[in-house]
């Protein structure tokens, strides 16, 4: 079950799409899936000065023949609720659930579900109600990509320690005591998850990589490098949106720190689909920095099929986060997009956890003034800087591949139905 909008959407076509195509792939069609997309009312009506109905339409109805040709099923649920990605309290779960409930018990029955897999509380939360009405049979995975009670409080929906937080904290436990599997992202929320409900059945899938799409191209990379003017310059790039989890100020101090160090010939390469608001604050930094635009750092908005040919431009990968209440727990997927196209990570050096990533891997430092110029640009050994671009791929081909957790993903499904050749 999905919340996700269903096109234009690199999580869902990197993270839910391609690993579902893989699953399918790898067990030769013994495996029967329906994926199933809860969508707000509010983009689906026909009338309306807030209608997308007919792009919508258009776009699930391609969707749907995609899936088809790999013998995935696509149901499209309009649900009457304003959007699915809304913090809800109390009134709003309940309501959403009895309006979800009865399309997704229904899906459940009419596949003759084993298994029902969510990546979101409130899709989660309805697929164990459903699965109740099935007497045990069901089993919900629980794929745990963020903290909800903790993303409500970054967001400023509600406060820690208030009223809401602590009715999703209680109600958290529950889910992880009855999800017959839960997945989290990174080791350090596996530990957290673990202090919060010791009996939750847990193991930990990061944010994967389909390194068929994200490889290094070198001739992608000199057309790329041609069309923006940067045959001779040393590339830092960042790719994703900007404010919330990626703040301006300590991205700027990134950049600054790097253009120091790498000097005159450096350019920050900023991929990212926000719009002029969320860009200026970090504009106004670099600019008071003396880092013009056009001449030192530009932006560009690319759909995201386009995003892995960008990345091919750069040398260096640019991965910063806020302080927030979980930051500890979180791995972007641009961790693993980076490594898969040979793009060693500089993160910021308050990024504790991200930086013990980076270092345990090899794959990067932290970048600040105190690091040195010679150390972290390679050039103090021959050919240390291709060592390094080595250790990136490596890394990704080992640690981060679709087709690994595919399989992983295929040994639950099987378990958890009973048999390896159940479906569901």
């Amino acid at each position: 079950i999905a919340l996700e909008k269903v096109f234009d959407n690199a999580i869902f076509d990197n993270q839910v799409k391609k690993l579902l195509q893989r699953i399918r792939r790898l067990k030769d069609g013994r495996v029967e899936i329906s994926l199933v997309v809860l969508l707000p009312w509010i983009e689906l009506t026909r009338r309306g000065i807030y209608s997308n109905f007919q792009r919508y339409k258009r776009e699930i109805d391609s969707l749907r023949k995609e899936l088809a040709a790999e013998g995935i099923r696509l149901v499209a649920v309009r649900t009457l609720y304003p959007s699915a990605f809304f913090n809800m309290r109390l009134a709003g779960l309940v309501w959403f659930s009895l309006i979800s409930l009865p399309a997704v018990l229904w899906q459940i029955l009419a596949r003759r579900a084993d298994v029902v897999h969510c990546r979101y509380y409130y899709a989660a939360f309805v697929a164990m109600l459903a699965a109740k009405f099935t007497f045990g049979r069901v089993k919900v995975v629980f794929d745990v990509r963020t903290l909800l009670p903790e993303q409500g409080v970054v967001y400023g929906i509600w406060k820690e320690g208030g009223p809401v937080f602590r009715f999703w904290k209680a109600l958290e436990r529950r889910m992880f005591a009855s999800a017959a599997r839960v997945v989290s992202v990174s080791p350090a929320m596996t530990e957290r998850i673990r202090a919060a409900c010791p009996e939750a059945s847990l193991e930990t899938i990061p944010n994967f990589v389909d390194l068929e799409t994200f490889r290094p191209d070198s001739e992608v990379r000199g057309e790329i490098r041609r069309e923006l003017g940067l045959e001779e310059r040393i590339v830092l790039v960042f790719s994703g949106t900007l404010g919330g989890r990626y703040p301006a100020g300590r991205m700027a101090e990134c950049v600054n720190s790097f253009f120091r160090i790498f000097g005159k010939n450096s350019f920050f390469l900023l991929l990212t689909s926000s719009d002029e608001k969320r860009r200026s604050p970090l504009k106004a930094l670099l600019t008071g920095a003396g880092l013009e635009e056009g001449k030192s750092w530009r932006a560009v908005n690319l759909p995201p099929r386009e995003v892995p040919a960008y990345l091919n431009a750069a040398d260096w990968a640019l991965l910063v986060l806020g302080d927030f209440l979980t930051s500890e727990t979180f791995l972007p997927l641009k961790f693993s997009e980076y490594l898969a196209c040979g793009l060693p990570i500089l993160t910021h050096p308050a990024n504790r956890e991200l930086t013990s990533q980076v270092e345990s891997y090899g794959v990067g430092a932290a970048l600040d003034d105190s690091v040195q110029a010679r150390s972290v640009s390679g050039e103090s050994l021959p050919g240390s800087r291709e060592a390094l671009r080595r250790r990136c791929l490596e890394v990704a081909r080992e640690e981060f591949d679709i087709n690994r957790f595919a399989a992983r993903y295929a040994a639950i499904y099987a378990e958890l139905a009973g048999g390896e050749e159940s479906g569901g």
